[in-house]
């Protein structure tokens, strides 16, 4: 089951202690609910409906297994999700490519291919990104320097 979020639309002035949102919830490129989360600490409440408009629990519970097969770290230790802390870093996946679209207009960031990186670490040129700035780069670091705004712009649209 694939599970993803659209329409996130992120409250940020409402945002206290975790990210304020409201986000039209899809399994396997079907929606099937709504999910939010009002900033103050608390869990993302999650609506799951069936055709009829009926609270769907086969389809949360099949939702939340799949939830569990996906792992995040911390301190060096892996866990397994649970739905909620699953939609978490769903709705981080999507602050994180819109910061990379927003950054992406004025700058370029890279990465250098001999150099290993975190999963959000990158370089980056105080130049808006272009075919002279990539030319610099591949003439720099070789050609398989990995250049974000490139990839930004194939995942961002």
């Amino acid at each position: 089951m694939d599970i993803t979020l659209k329409n996130v639309r992120i409250y940020a002035g409402l945002s206290q202690e975790t990210v304020a949102f409201a986000a039209s919830l899809y399994a396997d490129g079907k929606k099937v609910g709504e999910t939010r989360n009002a900033g103050h600490g608390g869990n993302n409440d999650v609506d799951v409906r069936n055709k009829e408009g009926r609270w769907d629990v086969a389809l949360l519970d099949r939702m939340e297994a799949e939830a569990a097969t996906h792992t995040w770290s911390y301190e060096g230790e892996t866990h397994n999700h649970n739905l909620d802390s699953y939609i978490g870093q769903l709705v981080d996946d999507v602050l994180e490519q819109r910061d990379l679209k927003r950054r992406c207009r004025t700058q370029t960031l890279f990465r250098i291919p001999a150099e290993t990186y975190q999963h959000s670490e990158y370089h980056f040129l105080k130049r808006k990104y272009s075919e002279v700035v990539k030319e610099h780069l591949v003439k720099k670091y070789g050609p398989g320097v990995e250049i974000l705004n490139e990839l930004a712009r194939k995942e961002v649209r």
